[in-house]
């Protein structure tokens, strides 16, 4: 495993906050938890969550999987694996004040419809409280 270089917390110095596709699901994808672990010790995770995410979990390949269907922000064929996923994410650095998140992914109704047929990928928001306090 590789370590941070010394005194670099791999943070800007200004507030910043990262964002995107990651493609690494820390409970259920074959990708790089260990890496996922080491950011998420320098941000904010608000855990964003879903009524649709949650709605979706116990179908197919899904019942089997160990996290929170309820952050998955992937959806994925039920009938073969990886099935859904959390695989976006918005990590604000850690002292920023987060006063909401959440994960676009409706569970019923005409707006679940439009974002199945948009993308494979949630959208995933998180409000900040801003500007940040003086340190």
């Amino acid at each position: 495993m590789t370590s941070w270089p010394s005194g670099w917390t791999g943070c800007p110095a200004r507030p910043s906050c990262w964002r995107g596709k990651l493609n690494i699901d820390a409970a259920d994808s074959e990708g790089r938890p260990d890496a996922l672990a080491r950011m998420m010790a320098r941000v904010t995770d608000s855990l964003p969550a879903s009524e649709g995410g949650r709605a979706a979990g116990s179908a197919g390949v899904n019942a089997a999987q160990k996290g929170d269907p309820a952050l998955d922000t992937g959806d994925w064929p039920d009938d073969k694996p990886p099935g859904n996923l959390r695989v976006d994410y918005v990590l604000p650095q850690k002292g920023l004040k987060v006063l909401g998140s959440g994960v676009f992914w409706p569970a019923t109704g005409e707006l679940a419809q439009v974002a199945l047929a948009a993308s494979s990928h949630r959208l995933v928001w998180v409000d900040i409280d801003w500007p940040p306090a003086e340190r």
